[in-house]
C-alpha cells in the first residue's frame, strides 16, 4: 500500500513521455489501474501464459481470461489485452503435451467468446511477441536486433523502414525492445552480494559482468563496443551504448506509421539486478537511456537519419528529414529549418515547409551537401528543427557525422597477390591502381586472400616480410585471429 511509491512510478513513466504501459504478462491490483485511470495513462493486460499452453490447461485458461477480463473492464485506461507471450514453435517440440499452433488459435477463439460476453468492446491482441506466426489479429514481434545480435531484422533495415514479414496492408507492434545497461555503481555496491564484485583493484583488472547473475553484457557487448577495464567503465560504456541503442530504434518506430504500438523491456527495476535492461534502476536513479527514451517518444518530433556515418571530403552527405506527430493536430504554417556545422562554424543552412500528418509520421526531404576539406579527422553535426509561425521552437534534434581526408595512394607500389586466381584481391589492386608482380620477392605489398595458398609459401613470404614488405591478409580461416598472425611474425615485424 506504498501508493506514493505507485503514483511516482506512474508519473515517472508520463514524464518519459510514455502513454502506455504493458503489464508484462500478468495481471496487476485494481489499485495499479484506478491510478493510471486517475492519471490518464493507457495499460495492456496480458494473460499470465508463456510459450505453451500444457493440453490439461485449457479450460483453465479460459477461465482465467475470463477472470482477467472482468478485473480489467471498468476501468477506461486498460485498452487492450493479450493471451500469451512468446509462443514456441512445434508447441515447444512437444506437441503431445502443450497444445500446437492449431490448437491454441481454438484456445484464442474460445477466450474470445467468453471475453467478448463479457465486454462486448475489448480489443484483444492474440499474441505478443509471436515466434510461431501468424495470428487473426495485430501481429507482434519482439525485436532485440540491437542486443541479441540477428533478433528479428537487421538494425539497418529496421532504420531503413523494413520490418519482419507480416500481413499485407496491416498495422503492427513491438510488444518489446531493449538493451542491457549496469546499475550504477553505488547500487551495485549497496544491494549486490560482495562475491558479484571485485573488492581489490588486482580483482577489478579481470572482472566482468559475467560474475552478475542473469547480466548479459559480458558475453554480448562484443559485438557493440570494446572491453572495458574497470567496474566504473563497464557501467559507463553500457549505458552509453544503452542510451544509443534505445533512440536508435524508438526513432525507426516513430518514423514506421505502421508500426502502432511498441513498449521497451523493461521500465523500472522491480529489486536490485532483477533486468539489466531496465531504464531506472530500484532506487529511482533514470539511467541514460530513460532521457534518450524520453526523447524519442516527444508527442511531435523531428527526426534525422542517415545510412552513413563516415565520410570522406567531397563526398555527397545526405540526411533524410522526417516529422513524426503522435498527436491529432496538425501543426499548420510551421517551418523546418536545419544547419550544419563543424567546430562551431555554420557550413550551410536553410529552411522548408512542412507537410504533416496527424497520428502519422511524414518525411520532409533530403538535406545534402559536400562534406568539406579537411586535414584531418573532423566531426560534423547537422541540426534540424521545427518551429512555428511565431518562431518557437517545438522541436530539435541532432545527429553527427565524421569526415576523413581523402588518402592519397602511392601508385607506384608493388603488390603481390597470392594466388593468381583470388579476384577479391585482384579487385583491390586494380582499384587501388598497384603495380601488380610476379615474385613475392619484388613486392612491396603481398595481398593473401587464400590461407591455404599463404601456408604453401610460408617461408618465401616470411622473407619479403623481414625484407621490409607488408603482408596484409584479407581474410583467416575459422578459429584464427590477426593478433595471433601478427604474434607468430612479432619477432620478423
Amino acid at each position: 500500500k506504498d501508493w506514493e511509491q505507485l503514483l511516482d512510478d506512474l508519473l515517472y513513466a508520463k514524464i518519459c513521455n510514455m502513454n502506455f504501459l504493458r503489464l508484462t504478462q500478468r495481471p496487476v491490483q485494481q489499485e495499479v489501474y484506478d491510478y493510471c485511470d486517475k492519471l490518464g495513462l493507457m495499460t495492456q493486460t496480458d494473460l499470465p501464459l508463456f510459450g505453451v499452453l500444457r493440453r490439461n490447461q485449457f479450460c483453465e485458461a479460459v477461465r482465467q481470461a475470463e477472470e482477467m477480463e472482468k478485473l480489467v473492464r471498468s476501468h477506461p485506461c486498460n485498452i487492450i489485452v493479450s493471451y500469451i507471450n512468446e509462443p514456441f514453435p512445434n508447441a515447444d517440440n512437444k506437441p503431445h503435451r502443450h497444445l500446437t499452433r492449431d490448437e491454441l488459435m481454438n484456445f484464442f477463439k474460445a477466450s474470445d467468446y467468453v471475453i467478448k460476453m463479457n465486454n462486448p468492446d475489448r480489443v484483444i491482441k492474440h499474441v505478443d511477441g509471436d515466434y510461431d506466426p501468424p495470428s487473426e489479429t495485430l501481429p507482434d514481434n519482439h525485436c532485440y536486433n540491437v542486443w541479441y545480435n540477428g533478433n528479428g531484422v537487421d538494425i539497418g533495415k529496421l532504420s531503413k523502414g523494413y520490418w519482419l514479414n507480416v500481413k499485407p496492408g496491416w498495422n503492427y507492434g513491438c510488444g518489446e525492445f531493449g538493451a542491457e545497461g549496469l546499475d550504477p555503481v553505488s547500487v551495485m555496491r549497496k544491494y549486490y552480494p560482495k562475491n558479484w564484485l571485485p573488492q581489490t583493484n588486482e580483482e577489478e583488472k579481470n572482472w566482468t559482468p559475467n560474475d552478475i547473475i542473469g547480466a548479459q553484457s559480458g558475453k554480448f557487448h562484443y559485438c557493440f563496443y570494446e572491453t572495458p577495464k574497470t567496474l566504473e567503465e563497464w557501467v559507463k560504456a553500457t549505458n552509453e551504448y544503452q542510451a544509443w541503442a534505445i533512440r536508435y530504434v524508438t526513432e525507426a518506430y516513430r518514423r514506421d506509421a505502421r508500426m502502432v504500438t511498441f513498449a521497451i523491456h523493461l521500465f523500472i527495476d522491480a529489486f536490485p539486478s532483477g533486468w539489466m535492461k531496465t531504464i531506472m534502476d530500484v532506487e529511482r536513479n533514470p539511467k541514460q537511456a530513460y532521457f534518450a527514451y524520453r526523447e524519442a517518444l516527444t508527442p511531435i518530433m523531428t527526426s534525422l537519419r542517415t545510412d552513413r556515418y563516415k565520410y570522406f571530403e567531397e563526398d555527397d552527405i545526405k540526411f533524410e528529414a522526417w516529422i513524426c506527430n503522435d498527436t491529432n493536430n496538425l501543426y499548420p504554417n510551421t517551418k523546418l529549418k536545419y544547419y550544419f556545422e563543424m567546430e562551431g562554424a555554420i557550413l550551410g543552412s536553410g529552411e522548408e515547409d512542412t507537410v504533416i500528418l496527424d497520428c502519422s509520421s511524414s518525411f520532409q526531404g533530403y538535406i545534402k551537401f559536400k562534406a568539406p576539406y579537411v586535414k584531418e579527422r573532423k566531426n560534423i553535426t547537422v541540426r534540424l528543427a521545427l518551429v512555428n509561425e511565431n518562431g518557437d521552437l517545438l522541436h530539435d534534434t541532432s545527429l553527427d557525422v565524421e569526415v576523413f581526408p581523402r588518402v592519397s595512394i602511392d601508385t607506384k607500389k608493388s603488390v603481390y597477390i597470392v594466388g593468381e586466381d583470388e579476384e577479391l584481391a585482384v579487385e583491390l589492386a586494380n582499384e587501388l591502381g598497384l603495380n601488380k608482380v610476379k615474385q613475392v620477392q619484388n613486392a612491396d605489398i603481398i595481398l593473401i586472400d587464400n590461407y591455404a595458398l599463404y601456408k604453401n609459401n610460408e617461408e618465401e613470404i616470411r622473407k619479403s616480410i623481414e625484407n621490409g614488405a607488408c603482408a596484409v591478409f584479407m581474410e583467416l580461416p575459422e578459429g584464427w585471429s590477426y593478433l595471433r598472425v601478427i604474434m607468430k611474425y612479432v619477432g620478423a615485424v
